[in-house]
């Protein structure tokens, strides 16, 4: 039979128009009228009305009683996709109110409540009598899910998006393991809500076994507070977690208070704040506060071995940028603490960069002001030297591309300083230098194109650096730490900061290599060094800038697209003799992934490292099956020829139930805190709070 589309005329009538003031429509195989005025659908029908959608084999409509009996099998579907099935309903004509027997909603896609006998309530409530809920599968070849909650009764307010259950039984495998008399649960729509979130079992080979029993506490639409009790045989420990979405920025903050058997009282405090300020201005903030060195370490909560307090306001605009900042530091290196008062621990900077069209001469010039102060607690002489910094520089620089190819640069610099030291006799108290300074750059890029279609560029670049710092030596203070990599190899210096100056007549020679192919591959090379032509270079041993002429760096990266890096530095002499080797990789592919790193350095007394460097650190995970992964993580330290961390993680996860075991070990290279062991335990239940879950599992016979 022809098929028949009709509107709401031929469902809810003339009245039900006029009340509803909105257009219902319905498609069925088949509709009939009898003298009554009962509207009859059948076969295929589907009724659709302000957002809701219905499906059924029949539909019959009384004008009197106002309401739809609908046969089986029927799907009720809501504009916020909740899901109804039964067998037969009746209902209201606006598909709100009404009884489901035989019935089965569906929230999200995820959580499945049969239920003898579903009632709905107008919008907001629906009531599900002896009533079942899960997220796992049903299947013929294993019919008892995983886990299921049974209840007598279960509410879902669908505005609050919450699940109300009275004489809950929750089940495992079938078997009864918990029974709650009331018990609330949000739905798995809801993204946040106020209660308890999953226990973490922890077993510490110095805090004993424990349990961690997070809660979350939502505080409007744009704050949350996680408290977190942790009992163990060893400590008790409340952790929290504070974060809140301002109109112009965001604050957090994380902490924890402990009362355990090895110190007694002692916890942590990390906070961290962002603001937008009027004009442009931002303002951020940073505390770290710990009681003792080794709580961080011994409780998890973080790898840090220095604190740092900061506060700082920023601004960055198309032609200039303004800093303002005062930072604290803290040490928590155990080599660190007994000299600790002779460490800067106090670092003050305001500086200010502008460009300046006026003075381009067809180039760019920038007018840069800074000032720095660098303060230590001590009042020993020399140990506890002071140091306070102001200081400009006027920097112009242009380029220009011959017809050949050849692009050449061109630099000018004037940077003067004055220094005000204090607790140091070997400076004078009043410091000053004038440093001017110019540079040219030959750039000579080669490319061709392959014969698949890909490109290589080869470039020469040659650059010589002259500068002559007059007026007094000053302080190292802001560049003791250098690193000598392909960013800074054509760069007018190799200091991160202002104090440290190259002097002298300085070539840099190199070449740099890219090749794309249209394979999806990329690399690139860069190799060179440095060369001062009046004398040393100034760099601490280490560095691998020590005497009149640098190591050769060589430095490369080959990338598969985004599925597989591989990145290289190295530092070696005349003799191959390598001082430096750094490489990572990093492998993607569809079920396991890893990045693995090594690093070999010789020792760097400007750094503090009187040893050698040698560490290798591997972490992987890998899909097993589609339900099973394992995660392993590893970092040896060769040069002490131990372990220094230790990984293992196993997890199952399917439609209802997430698993986790892990077990770690963590080898102290202090005597504040001993080697640990740490064994965790941790299920989750999809469906319920929340909206990630993996792919659901097929049934299987």
């Amino acid at each position: 039979m022809m098929r028949a589309f009709l509107v709401a005329v031929l469902l809810i009538v003339t009245p039900a128009i006029a009340t509803a003031q909105e257009l219902a429509t319905l498609v069925a195989d088949t509709i009939t009228v009898d003298p009554a005025g009962r509207v009859t659908a059948s076969g295929n029908v589907e009724v659709f009305y302000q957002g809701r959608r219905l499906r059924a084999r029949s539909v019959s409509y009384d004008r009197n009683g106002d309401q739809l009996t609908i046969l089986g099998p029927i799907i009720v579907t809501d504009a916020d996709g909740t899901t109804f099935t039964a067998d037969q309903a009746q209902l209201d004509r606006d598909l709100r109110n009404g009884v489901l027997t035989s019935a089965r909603l569906v929230l999200d896609q995820q959580l499945q409540i049969a239920a003898n006998e579903i009632a709905r309530v107008g919008d907001r409530y629906t009531r599900l009598d002896q009533a079942v809920a899960s997220a796992c599968q049903v299947c013929t070849s294993n019919p008892t899910p995983l886990w299921e909650i049974r209840a007598s009764r279960i509410i879902h307010d669908s505005e609050e998006q919450q699940l109300y259950f009275e004489n809950a039984q929750v089940r495992v495998a079938g078997v009864p393991v918990f029974y709650f008399p009331r018990l609330r649960l949000p739905d798995p729509s809801l993204d946040r809500a106020t209660g308890a979130l999953i226990p973490r079992f922890r077993q510490s080979t110095d805090l004993g076994t424990g349990i961690k029993l997070p809660y979350f506490i939502a505080i409007g639409d744009h704050a949350d507070l996680t408290v977190t009790p942790y009992y163990s045989s060893v400590t008790n420990t409340i952790e929290f977690r504070y974060r809140q979405l301002l109109r112009h920025g965001e604050i957090e903050f994380n902490g924890a208070i402990s009362d355990d058997e090895l110190e007694g009282s002692r916890g942590f405090f990390f906070g961290q704040a962002r603001y937008r300020l009027a004009r442009g201005f931002v303002a951020e903030g940073q505390l770290e506060f710990v009681s003792d060195p080794g709580y961080l370490f011994l409780y998890d909560y973080s790898d840090k071995d220095r604190l740092t307090n900061e506060f700082a306001i920023t601004r960055v605009r198309d032609k200039d940028i303004f800093r303002v900042g005062v930072t604290e530091y803290r040490t928590l290196r155990e080599s660190e603490i007994a000299i600790r008062d002779t460490l800067p621990d106090r670092f003050l900077e305001v500086s200010y960069r502008r460009n300046i069209p006026q003075l381009s001469f067809g180039g760019r010039t920038d007018l840069t002001i800074d000032a720095a102060s660098v303060i230590r607690p001590s009042s020993d002489n020399i140990d506890g030297r002071d140091v306070n910094r102001i200081g400009a520089a006027l920097d112009w620089q242009s380029s220009w591309v011959r017809p050949e190819g050849l692009v050449t640069s061109a630099e000018l610099g004037l940077r003067l300083d004055a220094y005000s030291i204090g607790q140091d006799s070997t400076f004078n108290s009043t410091l000053t230098r004038a440093i001017p300074r110019a540079a040219v750059e030959l750039r000579w890029p080669f490319s061709r194109r392959t014969q698949n279609g890909g490109t290589e560029v080869l470039e020469p670049v040659f650059r010589v650096d002259v500068a002559d710092a007059g007026g007094d030596a000053v302080p190292l203070e802001d560049s003791t730490v250098v690193e000598f990599d392909e960013a800074n190899l054509f760069s007018p210096t190799r200091y991160p900061g202002n104090d440290g100056v190259e002097d002298g007549t300085r070539v840099a020679a190199g070449v740099t290599w890219r090749r794309s192919d249209p394979q999806g591959w990329q690399a690139d090379l860069a190799v060179g060094r440095v060369v001062n032509l009046d004398g040393d270079l100034g760099f601490a041993e280490g560095t691998g800038l020590t005497g009149d002429r640098s190591e050769w760096l060589v430095a490369a990266r080959l990338s598969f697209g985004n599925d597989l890096s591989l990145v290289s530095r190295t530092l070696f002499d005349e003799t191959v003799e390598f001082t430096l080797t750094e490489t990572r990789i990093d492998w993607q592919a569809d079920r396991f992934g890893l990045s693995s790193s090594y690093i070999f350095a010789e020792p760097e007394p400007a750094e503090g490292r009187a040893v050698r460097l040698s560490e290798w650190s591997f972490d992987g995970n890998v899909d097993l099956t589609e339900s099973w992964s394992a995660n392993t993580n590893w970092r040896y330290d060769f040069t002490a020829n131990k372990a220094t961390r230790a990984g293992l993680s196993l997890g199952y996860q399917n439609e209802c139930v997430n698993v986790e075991l892990s077990l770690s070990r963590r080898f102290a290279t202090s005597t504040s805190v001993d080697p640990t062991t740490d064994f965790g335990f941790r299920v989750s239940l999809n469906g319920v709070g929340g909206r990630e879950g993996p792919a659901r599992n097929k049934c299987r016979g």
